[in-house]
């Protein structure tokens, strides 16, 4: 018989793998945007296209999550999630134009918003108030360890045979993640629901009553406009860093795997510090930690060009694993604020900062394309983005701080 202390193991395993599986799918096939730009017959800026898809497809998964999100298991849910995450491979792998890309990174969105979602909710459900933000950072942790394989793995694959066999790999791990599921019913939450209480049943207006309630008397707005920001120009960067590195600079696509490496090795790394330094010294001083961390990194950039009169390839992958640093640690930390603001309220509180979150790095690539039809280079849009995010990001540290002061002991 299995123990409730090995069915946790299992069930974070899984949980973890199906993870890793569905979000490689984002960042696998990076490092040969330009190869894929290439076969389809595309430019720059309509490439880019796929991102502005797949962050909306993401934005209204995850608008529309909070109102079933109660109706189904975290098993349930996380099956979904590699399902559509196979549908999206398969259609990718076997595009032949932009458009039939486009609708495939969509529904790989949908996916990994899903699954996202799902995970944070999981993890809330058998956490307390307590271990919640270790548990969450342990979660990022481990699923950075798939944009930091993914797009290494995926440039090599794209160097050895093709771009297409990046999606096909994906297909086969989601297909085998799927039998396991069907095998093993994982721990769910462990809060049980009063049974005088009605069922859940779907009512997206009382969500969407939910979501206006919130944007309007909630400090989740300020708490969050710094990370928006980092958001911004995190989605900005990925947008432009296939043709800044490959076109611009000379790299080749495996070459760019191991910069986009070093990049997500800096986020890796950011998951550590902030359960340190939020036990032992509070919120404010984490806040203000990865704050300045990320303002060292876009601020630094901004300076080595005033100095130099020019960006290069170390230059920029350093200054991006700093920023990567910083940003991820206070993705942690923001996001469980977000949670502890009204726990009976986790699924729409999850939702909708994830769903603000992907709108700001949606209007980063959509920056991104009105830079490029305007006729900036992939180097001066790195510039653009560094100045634009250093000046709201220190409007963000004012409005954070007044926020945080606000907030009550239970909630920090």
């Amino acid at each position: 018989m299995i123990t409730e202390k090995r069915r946790f193991g299992i069930s974070w395993t899984l949980m973890m793998t199906a993870a890793v599986v569905i979000i490689s799918a984002n960042s696998i096939f990076v490092p040969a945007t330009s190869y894929i730009a290439r076969d389809l017959g595309v430019a720059e800026a309509a490439m880019s296209s796929n991102m502005v898809f797949s962050r909306l497809g993401m934005i209204i998964c995850m608008f529309c999550f909070a109102a079933f999100a109660d109706l189904f298991t975290s098993r349930r849910l996380a099956q979904a999630g590699l399902v559509i995450c196979t549908l999206s491979c398969v259609l990718s792998a076997v595009s032949t134009n932009i458009y039939m890309f486009d609708v495939a990174q969509i529904i790989e969105a949908v996916s990994r918003a899903t699954i996202m979602l799902t995970m944070q909710l999981w993890i809330a459900g058998i956490s307390n108030k307590d271990n919640l933000a270790s548990r969450l950072s342990w979660y990022t942790i481990i699923i950075t360890i798939s944009p930091i394989l993914a797009p290494s793995v995926g440039g090599f694959i794209a160097e050895s045979v093709s771009w297409q066999y990046c999606f096909i790999v994906l297909g086969v791990l989601s297909v085998t993640m799927l039998v396991l599921f069907s095998f093993f019913r994982i721990l769910e939450r462990t809060e049980q629901r009063d049974p005088s209480l009605p069922k859940a049943k779907f009512a997206p207006m009382q969500t969407l009553r939910e979501y206006r309630q919130v944007i309007r008397h909630s400090p989740l707005l300020p708490l969050n406009f710094s990370l928006a920001w980092m958001a911004w120009f995190d989605g900005g960067f990925m947008a432009i860093v296939s043709f800044l590195f490959v076109d611009e600079l000379g790299l080749n696509a495996a070459e760019l795997g191991g910069i986009i490496v070093v990049y997500v090795a800096g986020a890796f790394a950011g998951r550590f510090p902030i359960m340190y330094i939020q036990k032992h010294y509070g919120p404010r001083a984490t806040f203000i930690f990865h704050q300045v961390i990320v303002l060292t990194a876009t601020f630094g950039a901004l300076a080595y060009r005033m100095v130099t009169g020019h960006h290069d390839i170390i230059e920029i992958a350093m200054m991006m694993a700093v920023f990567g640093f910083g940003f991820s640690g206070m993705y942690i930390y923001c996001l469980r604020f977000s949670m502890m603001i009204d726990p009976e309220k986790k699924s729409v509180y999850t939702s909708l900062f994830n769903a603000l979150y992907s709108i700001a790095a949606l209007l980063g690539v959509l920056s991104i394309q009105g830079l490029y039809l305007g006729g900036f280079s992939s180097v001066g849009i790195f510039q653009t983005l560094a100045a634009t995010a250093t000046v709201f990001m220190l409007v963000g540290t004012v409005l954070h701080l007044n926020a945080l002061s606000k907030l009550t002991n239970n909630i920090i």
